[in-house]
C-alpha cells in the first residue's frame, strides 16, 4: 500500500472514464432530397392541373397595383406568415 508523505495511505485514484462512441441517430429523409427513396410520392400517378383564364374586372390603379405585386383585387392575397404548409413542420 502506498502511503502520502504524513504516513497516511494514499487515496485510491478514481479510475480514468473510458471514452465512449458518441450515438450516432439514424439517417433521417431530407425533405428536399432528390432521392427516390424517401419520396413519400413515388409511384403516384401524376395529376393534371386546372387553372382558369384571370378574368379582367376589379383592377388596381397602377401605383396600388404596383405596391401590392398585382393589379388584380382578386390575387391580392397578402402573405400571413406559416399558418399553413410549407415545408417546416
Amino acid at each position: 500500500m502506498r502511503r502520502n508523505g504524513c504516513g497516511r495511505p494514499a487515496p485510491t485514484p478514481a479510475p480514468m472514464p473510458q471514452p465512449v462512441a458518441p450515438c450516432q441517430p439514424a439517417a433521417e429523409p431530407v425533405c428536399c432530397d432528390d432521392n427516390a427513396e424517401y419520396d413519400e410520392l413515388n409511384g403516384m400517378p401524376l395529376a393534371m392541373a386546372y387553372v382558369p383564364w384571370q378574368e379582367w374586372r376589379n383592377l388596381y390603379e397602377a401605383e396600388k397595383g404596383f405596391h401590392k405585386g398585382t393589379i388584380f383585387e382578386e390575387l391580392d392575397k397578402p402573405f400571413k406568415g406559416m399558418g399553413m404548409g410549407g415545408c417546416c413542420r
